[in-house]
């Protein structure tokens, strides 16, 4: 048998106190506890900061953040080859019609790139 004078007792220190209950559905819950997962807080710290006026970081900011990394390494390694066809050896080290497939993807990163800037506008309301 364990030692009660051990045992942690989560009622007390800073947040002890008194709880209060709020009523949700079970899929309320669910997506409670998901955005908490998101943004690393247990439920309960998560509505606490929520109520006391917190704004947990967008998920959106993060994907957004992660598609411009992706496509700054997509225009770095275009970039490469260019250099590598226009220094080096025009038209011997890599074939111009390789070059001209790095510039059709450069142009297609780049308006998927301005697509995700108006989306991440709009989404943010500027």
């Amino acid at each position: 048998m364990e030692d009660q004078s051990r045992k942690r007792n989560k009622h007390v220190g800073p947040r002890a106190g008194t709880p209060i209950k709020v009523q949700v559905t079970a899929d309320e819950r669910k997506a409670i506890q998901g955005t908490a997962r998101k943004v690393r807080l247990p439920v309960s710290a998560l509505l606490r900061k929520l109520a006391l006026g917190y704004e947990p970081p967008s998920m959106i900011d993060l994907d957004t953040l992660s598609t411009l990394t992706r496509l700054r390494g997509d225009f770095g390694r275009l970039g490469g080859l260019l250099k590598l066809w226009l220094v080096d050896a025009p038209g011997q080290a890599v074939p111009e019609s390789e070059v001209r497939t790095a510039l059709n993807t450069i142009l297609a990163k780049q308006g998927e790139l301005s697509n995700l800037i108006v989306a991440m506008e709009k989404a943010t309301g500027n």
